[in-house]
């Protein structure tokens, strides 16, 4: 096989060119137009003078934002790249998209017969209404190993109107493709991309495969322009590009660019983003583009190569302007090269056995074609020190310096954030540490007032069963000790024993760490409740009163021991309000009723209510009427037991100067 290239001026030097290079009359020609000229009127007529002259010609064009040769990359120019082949069949297909760019994808494939000999597929899409890696994506559901290779249009980084064309049609909505036919074909991809991340990840929070709308809580729009500025956002979706998402996918590092903006804040990628992705900034480094290209230089030599199609990036190009030469002019050293810059890039990909076709962004993409088998002749040494004469060292050296400057400052931001999330992970270890303490301080001053409130709900049982004995040792003494009386006192003693054996366990009940739930009757709960609650308030002085107007048979699925510790909570602290206001008749009551399928309890006190100033506060964890006097579990504790473990709620308000806890637990 052998390629031309030509940079196209006039028909008279195309007639000229094809003329000389022997073209016309050849049979399997594959001609590639890559235009900076986005008139259609133009590229139909450029389409009928290159048929006129090589009415056997293959062509797949596309509109680009920049244009490769064989002098290296162009601007506002148009490249026609002639590729005879001897032995390779063609075939070209232009569809029009109808559906989505996933049934595009698998229209185009579909188009071409699967033999044996079909070695590669170079397709263009339009630039700005397929989803690439939709379209990718309805490629292989037809078949996935086919190699694929090729890129999306441009405009010239205006991003309005893209097209693509073949011999007979030309679209703004569409693909062309070309297929190779010959299994002693010889192809060689590969791709170089060596953009750094920078800043700290960020999560997509809402997205419909390519658009993205949120980002970190903010709109696509508002994300770009909140850490680029409101200058960069009012440029997208034009420098977008230079900016990309970059994903990690198992891995390989993928970038993603804006292509499109919308009214709503949302942007559209050239490729999909999954809701919950990481992603970052990326920016290009300098250095590693140009020694990456020299590696690509390295491999290719191992293969036979006849012709070089490139794909690169329009973000390459405009990260490096002329200087993109430094990575496409080496390649020339081993055969002929042509191609564009895109709008996202086209690359097969095979690792662990498996491939894959995948959309790439800021990539530069190769494909090495040969009919022959032979390995290149031509390497020699200034291929690896290619310096072309026009280069700008000054520019180059400071954009290699902010390349350097952003990578170590990125680095070391990265080092920084994994010693202070140590740091914090240490904090919160110390603190855990302190609660835990904490946590046994209150216990520990918990566990006296129990026991002060056991030894109240033993003295009335313990007296009486003195009592009771007492008596029983009177009537023998007296002779009068019978059957009956003594099985009158053995039912007294058994019944006060009883009492004492349920107030342990209540009380044990209390101090249960166990959180699993368990069905009890609302009657049992209050009467649990009661044992614990009761010698506080009596001790006390202070009135209780009981409004039980729900059922007592009604069931709740709660933890009883949390539950205890929340309602004791709330009695003490109504205690402690009563007697450090010194109230008058104090007074506490206990209330319950049924409220749409709940069982409300609500806990009043007249002390006055709870002050306006902090009523909105008192749930919360930093805040505190008590200081460092406070024994119990606390209000934000409570809430958070009865919220989260019970799944009920509780919430306080002030009514005619009393201040009321109400708790509402669904009813079994």
């Amino acid at each position: 096989m052998k390629t031309s290239t030509l940079n196209y001026s006039s028909q008279e030097q195309l007639n000229r060119f094809t003329r000389d290079n022997k073209i016309g009359n050849q049979k399997n020609v594959l001609i590639q137009v890559f235009t900076s000229n986005t008139n259609k009127i133009f590229i139909k007529q450029l389409i009928n003078e290159i048929l006129a002259l090589v009415p056997n010609g293959q062509i797949i064009g596309s509109t680009t934002c920049g244009e490769i040769s064989n002098d290296g990359s162009q601007t506002n120019s148009t490249i026609i790249s002639f590729s005879i082949f001897n032995e390779t069949t063609l075939k070209s297909i232009l569809i029009n998209k109808k559906d989505t760019s996933f049934t595009l994808g698998k229209d185009i494939a579909s188009t071409f017969e699967y033999k044996d000999d079909l070695q590669l597929i170079i397709t263009f899409t339009d630039g700005l209404n397929t989803n690439g890696e939709e379209y990718l994506n309805g490629i292989s559901s037809v078949h996935e190993d086919i190699v694929i290779s090729g890129g999306m249009a441009g405009d010239n980084g205006k991003f309005e109107e893209t097209f693509v064309f073949n011999n007979n049609d030309i679209t703004n909505s569409g693909a062309v493709a070309v297929a190779f036919y010959n299994k002693n074909l010889n192809v060689y991809t590969d791709y170089s991309f060596n953009w750094e991340t920078v800043g700290k990840k960020h999560i997509i929070e809402k997205s419909d495969k390519n658009r993205v709308y949120k980002v970190d809580g903010m709109s696509a729009v508002d994300f770009y322009s909140y850490y680029l500025g409101d200058d960069v956002a009012n440029l997208l979706p034009a420098i977008g590009i230079e900016f990309p998402l970059v994903i990690n996918r198992n891995g390989v590092n993928v970038a993603r660019a804006a292509i499109a903006k919308y009214e709503d804040g949302s942007l559209g990628f050239a490729g999909n983003i999954d809701e919950g992705t990481e992603v970052r900034f990326g920016h290009g480094d300098v250095q590693m583009i140009i020694d990456k290209g020299l590696d690509s230089i390295k491999s290719i030599i191992n293969h036979p190569v006849e012709s070089i199609f490139i794909y690169s990036c329009m973000a390459r190009h405009a990260l490096l302007k002329k200087d993109i030469n430094l990575e496409i002019l080496p390649l020339r050293e081993l055969a002929p090269v042509s191609g564009f810059f895109t709008y996202g890039e086209f690359y097969h990909n095979c690792q662990n056995e498996k491939c894959s076709n995948q959309l790439l962004n800021q990539t530069m993409t190769i494909v090495g074609v040969s009919e022959s088998t032979q390995k290149t002749e031509k390497v020699t040494p200034n291929i690896f020190s290619h310096n072309p004469t026009h280069i700008d060292k000054i520019n180059l050296h400071r954009t290699q310096a902010l390349s350097n400057l952003i990578e170590r400052t990125t680095k070391e931001l990265d080092e920084l954030n994994k010693d202070l999330e140590k740091k914090v992970s240490q904090e919160i270890e110390k603190n855990s540490q302190k609660d835990s303490m904490l946590h046994m301080m209150q216990s520990q001053a918990q566990l006296g007032e129990m026991i002060e409130m056991i030894i109240h709900q033993w003295r009335q049982p313990l007296s009486a069963i003195t009592s009771t004995i007492s008596s029983a040792q009177m009537y023998r003494t007296m002779g009068m000790l019978d059957d009956e009386e003594i099985e009158k006192t053995f039912t007294s003693v058994l019944s006060f024993t009883e009492h004492l054996n349920n107030t342990i366990g209540d009380f044990r009940e209390f101090f249960k760490s166990d959180i699993d739930t368990a069905v009890i009757t609302l009657g049992e709960l209050l009467r649990k409740a009661q044992t614990i609650i009761e010698p506080i308030v009596i001790k006390s002085s202070i009135k209780l009163s009981k409004e039980y107007l729900a059922d007592e048979n009604i069931k709740i699925d709660i933890s009883v021991g949390l539950m205890l510790q929340v309602l004791l909570n709330i009695i003490k602290n109504a205690v402690d309000v009563l007697l450090d206001k010194a109230v008058k008749d104090p007074h506490i009551i206990i209330k319950t009723y049924v409220d749409d399928n709940n069982c409300v309890l609500e806990i009043q006190d007249n002390g006055g209510g709870i002050p306006n100033d902090i009523l909105h506060k008192i749930f919360d964890k930093r805040f505190s009427t008590k200081g460092n006097k406070g024994t119990g579990i606390g209000l934000d504790m409570s809430k958070n037991i009865v919220e989260s473990k019970l799944h009920g709620s509780l919430n306080a308000h002030n009514e005619d100067g009393w201040a009321i806890f109400t708790i509402k637990l669904p009813i079994v």
